[in-house]
């Protein structure tokens, strides 16, 4: 029986002259419907984040909320100073630091895990002038190689700065003009080719033969319009900062296109990605030298198979604090070191800046 079908008294109340539990619920019935109508918005509003941010069909539990479990928050540790527009940075055995610098003097400096300065080398036979070394990688074996711009070569040390000769490239790309490098653990290099009308991304085996090349430039996914920084996750996947298209693309391990991070003014969004790093567990951060910040990202493991399933999720980033003066101002190359810190190429401070996570 409903309340307005029980017998009234001329008092207005239900038999037994008190408050019906009818009435003492109403309240509360109405303030439980209109909170699960603005939980339902709410939710409705979380989905057409996803959606925007992501350009993918809303899932279930959309990215803005398993952030609120996974977000990474950012430390600032110390700066190597004393750089002359520094480009790349890399971290080798026994946590040495390899920084290459295109001011000055132009060389590649060396520090140890302490961040305190142990060498600094150059190509030989060059003089400064004459040399550009941009960005640097280390191989499985400890070896550096260094990307020259100016040479169009990449020139090979042992990790104490030994020159051993440069990387010959593979027949039919004897006119490259490499920019970009990195390694995977079964010692391939990546090289982000850069030559006019080619820009493409080389892979070669540790024996120096050509592995695969895939891209062309354009702005298509897939092509490339000045590559720079790379990352290979443990998947095989590659991970190329296409910087003057603004974006992130990623491919599988035969080239093959699989989804990109694209540019844009939202929360995730690119603008000039250069250099790129990948950790142990598949996050993937971004230094994006016109935001002047470094971005942080999680890869899912279905990430490209399943066209339905959000890609990325945004996890945060860090660009520094004006007041305490260690704010970037286009940071460049990065690199981690395996034990949660980020070194972070501050170009125009002519420093790195080192920050954990």
């Amino acid at each position: 029986m409903s309340t307005t079908d029980w017998p009234q008294q001329p008092g207005g109340l239900p038999d037994g002259g008190g408050p019906s539990a009818g009435g003492r619920l109403r309240p509360f019935v109405k303030m439980a419907i209109a909170l699960l109508l603005l939980a339902a918005l709410g939710w409705v509003l979380l989905l057409s984040a996803q959606y925007c941010e992501t350009k993918q069909p809303p899932s279930i539990v959309p990215p803005p909320v398993n952030r609120l479990f996974d977000k990474l928050s950012f430390e600032y540790v110390d700066s190597i100073n004393g750089l002359q527009n520094p480009m790349g940075v890399a971290v080798g055995q026994n946590g040495r630091v390899y920084v290459t610098e295109t001011g000055g003097e132009r060389m590649i400096h060396v520090y140890n895990s302490l961040r305190q300065e142990v060498g600094s080398f150059a190509p030989p036979d060059t003089e400064a002038l004459g040399r550009v070394p941009v960005y640097v990688a280390v191989s499985p074996n400890g070896d550096v190689y260094v990307s020259d711009r100016d040479a169009a070569a990449i020139y090979i040390f042992s990790p104490d700065g030994v020159a051993q000769g440069k990387v010959a490239p593979p027949k039919g790309f004897e006119d490259w003009h490499p920019l970009g490098l990195t390694f995977d653990p079964a010692g391939n290099l990546y090289v982000a080719d850069v030559t006019p009308e080619k820009h493409r991304v080389i892979v070669l085996d540790p024996e120096g033969k050509l592995k695969l090349n895939f891209g062309s430039q354009g702005e298509e996914d897939g092509q490339f319009w000045f590559p720079n920084g790379m990352a290979v996750d443990s998947q095989g996947r590659i991970f190329v900062a296409d910087s003057n298209n603004g974006r992130m693309q990623a491919f599988d391990k035969d080239g093959k296109f699989l989804f990109k991070i694209s540019r844009g003014m939202s929360s995730g969004d690119l603008s000039i990605p250069r250099g790129i790093a990948i950790d142990s567990e598949d996050r993937l951060l971004i230094a994006d030298t016109s935001r002047a910040a470094v971005q942080a990202y999680h890869i899912s493991e279905s990430a490209g198979s399943d066209p339905q399933s959000a890609a990325v999720e945004f996890l945060g980033g860090f660009s520094g604090d004006a007041g305490s003066g260690v704010s970037f101002q286009f940071p460049n190359g990065l690199a981690l070191d395996g034990q949660g810190q980020i070194y972070v190429v501050d170009r125009a401070n002519n420093r790195v800046q080192v920050w954990k996570y």
